[in-house]
């Protein structure tokens, strides 16, 4: 059963603008109880001995609401910038048309309402902002090159709704080589002739929206719902999202291949029952099969290939989800979703993804997702979750929540609007974790390629003791990672104030390294000395706590073995190795001699201080190997060999860069 206390806590913890940042008892404003969860799971499956050490190893998103609910929110949180001064305004007279040829360049967002018309024609439009088209607005497009300059997957759209229409023809789009939204709500309609798109589309269909698409070369995914009409012809690398609502009843097979012909689907299409869209596609290529069931549905796919199957939670829905796997084939299986029946026949699955809405929330554990976004005040905790991006990214926008515990993400980790997302002792190997809007983007003890961006207004932080995995009793032992809050451009309500830094050989009983210390560490920067002079050898905890300027604060630990190996001190008695060049730069090459028959011998590399710096295993079949120290800073290091028969050589050198 899912914490609602954790969940509850992730709701409150921020809307950064509006300073509803809670100042009261930090403790738990966090979900600290569950972030050390991920880290005894992973305390727990380490094997630590004194010979073993531990070490650490095209996109969707959507709303998903009813179609006036949609155009209201999509509108509230883009005020803002409709009212700023560089917004077009077409249609605050009657009858009011503006008419755009030649070269055009804009930075804002362009308003067409009313019974405004924007007309581009033989135009090329450079957009550093979004489109709306509301009320009884027109817009039409002819022979125009449209280029949207925009710094992350979906910053910008083209926003439909009401009453609204748009006419493009002959007319090509360029995102900035990234995925884009197209939103239809209401009684909105889309025609798309001959277009070329530079970049791939996610286009959500709500209300009566219609949608006419007669050629197109990246026609880009859409998400069937409501009472929705949509048509393709001559459309290329297509994914057809069906929406099951709760009370569909489905029994039905896809057609094989992806080259489609006369494709219809609507409630009359025998095995369907419950929706009220319709789709035709004729003439299409590179189509993709999609579905995406919703709690209380009733949902039977056979013989079928499916590109995606996304979950949909709705109405305050409780679940808890494991074992499920993308690249599955699956003979006769039922999902593990205890809140609807979905049932696969003879079917397969490249991608699983869940979405989560309203005020739901869901239980992720031991899963392979291609995508998982939470909407509203919904929340998410994943353990043990691997998200390959096979279908989308990670994602919390709104006032929802994510919570990530020991999760592998291969694709994005993002938070939108006033969303949280918090990566607790998880692997993001490949992008950086981003904070839009007024989010707050939180990475405790987490594996990344990049460190979070915030933009806008909204907040990063970055808690991690990079190093020691282990090191030397009785010597003072360099702490690096990083702590730091830092806000977007736009600023924010959160900002660092202070970190302490711990150690403690049981997690009861914290023993201060460095306390208060103002100053933000980036980079792997230095954060402590941690004098062990006088300790045994054995394993460790450290402890990095920080604070912010509100009182909230939350801590990240890291295992740590001490061990007992030569002293820098007693190094002179040990029989010497042959090490050249000698000072070296970016490689050394070390000769033995008088080694014991042995199986195999253990290389180890200390600095100074007697850290270890490298380590690897040989076997005993030469006297002779190279090292690579290229990544080693300037000064001195030993050398030991140690065989399985505890023979021991040592030697020194130094690096000069």
């Amino acid at each position: 059963m899912i914490n609602r206390i954790i969940y509850i806590t992730i709701f409150l913890l921020i809307s950064v603008n509006q300073n509803i940042l809670s100042q009261s008892n930090s403790a738990r404003l966090f979900p600290q109880e569950k972030i050390n969860e991920a880290l005894n799971k992973f305390v727990n499956s380490a094997q630590w001995s004194k010979q073993n050490k531990q070490s650490s190893q095209s996109p969707t998103g959507f709303v998903s609401s009813p179609s006036s609910v949609l155009f209201k929110k999509v509108f509230d949180n883009n005020e803002q910038a409709l009212m700023a001064a560089d917004t077009i305004i077409v249609g605050a007279q009657v009858n009011d048309t503006l008419v755009i040829t030649g070269n055009f360049t804009h930075t804002g967002p362009i308003l067409v309402f009313n019974s405004g018309v924007l007309i581009f024609n033989q135009a090329t439009v450079i957009d550093t902002g979004e489109i709306y088209v509301l009320g009884n607005g027109k817009l039409f497009a002819d022979s125009t090159t449209f280029t949207f300059p925009q710094q992350y997957i979906y910053e910008r759209s083209l926003i439909v709704a009401q009453n609204g229409f748009v006419q493009v023809k002959n007319s090509s789009f360029n995102y900035s080589g990234m995925s884009h939204n197209l939103y239809l709500a209401d009684s909105a309609k889309v025609e798309l002739t001959n277009i070329h798109q530079n970049d791939f589309t996610t286009c959500g269909l709500y209300g009566n929206a219609n949608i006419n698409i007669n050629g197109c070369n990246i026609t880009g995914e859409y998400i069937l719902t409501d009472q929705c009409q949509a048509t393709f012809k001559n459309a290329d690398t297509l994914i057809l999202w069906h929406h099951f609502p709760d009370a569909a009843v489905v029994n039905y097979s896809f057609p094989p291949g992806d080259t489609v012909y006369n494709y219809i689907c609507n409630n009359n299409t025998p095995g369907i029952n419950g929706i009220g869209y319709q789709v035709s596609a004729d003439s299409c290529h590179n189509v993709m099969w999609a579905l995406m069931p919703v709690n209380g549905s009733d949902v039977t796919i056979s013989n079928s290939n499916l590109r995606l199957i996304g979950c949909w939670f709705e109405r305050g829905d409780l679940a808890t989800v494991s074992g499920i796997f993308n690249n599955s084939n699956y003979s006769n299986y039922t999902a593990p979703l205890s809140d609807r029946n979905l049932h696969l026949i003879n079917t397969d699955v490249q991608t699983w993804s869940f979405y989560v809405f309203d005020s739901s929330q869901v239980d992720i554990d031991s899963c392979q997702l291609g995508e998982v976004g939470t909407q509203q005040s919904a929340l998410v905790q994943a353990n043990n979750l691997l998200l390959d991006g096979s279908g989308g990214y990670f994602w919390a926008t709104d006032s929802s929540g994510i919570l990530a515990l020991g999760t592998t993400i291969y694709t994005m980790a993002r938070s939108e609007k006033k969303g949280i997302f918090i990566l607790a002792y998880g692997w993001q190997p490949f992008m950086a974790p981003t904070a839009l809007s007024n989010s707050l983007m939180v990475c405790v003890q987490s594996t990344l390629g990049q460190d979070p961006v915030p933009y806008d207004g909204a907040v990063a932080w970055m808690q991690k003791i990079s190093s020691p995995d282990t090191a030397i009793i009785n010597t003072v032992v360099p702490i690096n990672g990083s702590a730091w809050i830092d806000q977007g451009p736009s600023g924010g309500g959160m900002d660092f104030d202070k970190y302490s830094l711990y150690w403690s050989a049981s997690t009861s009983n914290w023993i201060p390294i460095v306390t208060n210390v103002i100053t933000e560490v980036h980079n792997n920067g230095l954060l402590g000395s941690w004098n062990t002079n006088g300790f045994t050898a054995g394993n460790y905890f450290l402890r990095l706590m920080i604070k912010n300027n509100l009182g909230d604060s939350l801590e990240a630990i890291k295992p740590v073995y001490l061990k007992q190996l030569v002293s820098v001190n007693e190094l002179s008695s040990i029989q010497s190795l042959i090490i050249y060049p000698n000072p070296a730069h970016d490689k050394i090459s070390i000769e033995m001699s008088d080694i014991p028959e042995s199986s195999e011998y253990n290389v180890e590399v200390l600095s100074a201080t007697g850290s270890e710096v490298y380590t690897s295993t040989f076997a005993n079949s030469t006297n002779h190997f190279n090292l690579d120290v290229s990544n080693l800073q300037q000064g001195l290091y030993y050398v030991l060999i140690k065989t399985n028969n505890g023979f021991l050589k040592k030697s020194k050198f130094v690096i000069l860069k």
